[in-house]
């Protein structure tokens, strides 16, 4: 018996450290790989795109058609999104700096808030929810119904036609929708807060107060921000599902990543470029 008992192989520490770090290691070598190949996927998407020479009829077809699917679609909700934004946001600070005898800085704070940070982000919250899926499944199934495949026979590049206009019309959308959100809400906080007695700032002082509040760099920021979070958010579906080669299961597996990584590129540009502008 004490010889079964010294022949048993000893466990320790030392011996499952390194397996472990080195599963670890590999996970974060095969993440990086990832992210890398991705942005280096957009970039020849957006440099293909910025080349007027590309947009065939056939892409201004497919950069129409889902501009209006993304984009034009989404009104309804960002509109809604933004009345109420307005009511229980907009309104709130502009009747507690009254309150407070700071209505002078209304602006200032509108701008901080809701377009430097808040309207981007949530434009690009809402067309996640609503396209994005929609987009991966339909990439996902041009995929494996061997679509892809044809349109590489008859020598049509599907970075051409699938990636590059639905990238585009999507970036556009955020854009176009960011605008909308944040005019919404700024008109219909300041409507409310003046149909309800709450403020007595006139229409101009209150325009006045806003524009006084923005700075070259939050005019840049309003073109930047989202124009490249919808860059991102676009190509994430398209870039996972065109690699959906197997079956519809890998479909629905690929769903809660894809939302999951819009997430964290919204959160994590909208953080950068803020920081930087």
């Amino acid at each position: 018996m004490k010889k079964l008992q010294a022949s048993a192989p000893q466990i320790s520490v030392a011996n499952v450290a390194p397996g472990l770090l080195g599963r670890l290691g590999d996970r974060i070598i095969t993440v990086g790989q990832g992210i890398l190949q991705f942005v280096g996927d957009l970039t020849a998407t957006v440099a293909r795109g910025l080349v007027p020479g590309n947009w065939r009829r056939t892409m201004r077809s497919e950069f129409m058609r889902a501009l209006y699917r993304v984009g034009f679609n989404a009104i309804p909700a960002v509109a809604v999104s933004a009345l109420l934004v307005g009511i229980g946001f907009v309104l709130q600070i502009i009747y507690w700096l009254g309150v407070i005898g700071q209505e002078n800085s209304v602006g200032d704070f509108l701008v901080l808030i809701l377009a430097r940070e808040m309207a981007p982000v949530v434009t690009a919250l809402i067309l996640i929810g609503r396209s994005g899926t929609v987009i991966l499944d339909e990439v996902a199934h041009l995929s494996l119904n061997g679509q892809i495949r044809v349109l590489e026979s008859h020598g049509v590049d599907p970075t051409d036609l699938i990636a590059v206009p639905r990238t585009f019309a999507i970036a556009v959308a955020v854009f176009v929708l960011n605008m909308l959100f944040l005019h919404l809400a700024l008109w219909s906080g300041y409507l409310g807060a003046t149909l309800t007695g709450l403020t007595a700032i006139s229409l101009l002082e209150f325009v006045e107060n806003v524009l006084q509040g923005m700075t070259l760099k939050d005019h840049l920021l309003l073109l930047i921000k989202p124009l490249i979070i919808g860059l991102v958010i676009a190509f994430i579906p398209i870039w996972l599902g065109l690699r959906t080669t197997t079956s519809a299961l890998a479909v629905r597996q690929a769903m809660p990543r894809q939302f999951v990584y819009s997430l964290l590129a919204t959160f994590l540009i909208g953080t950068l470029i803020s920081a930087v502008l």
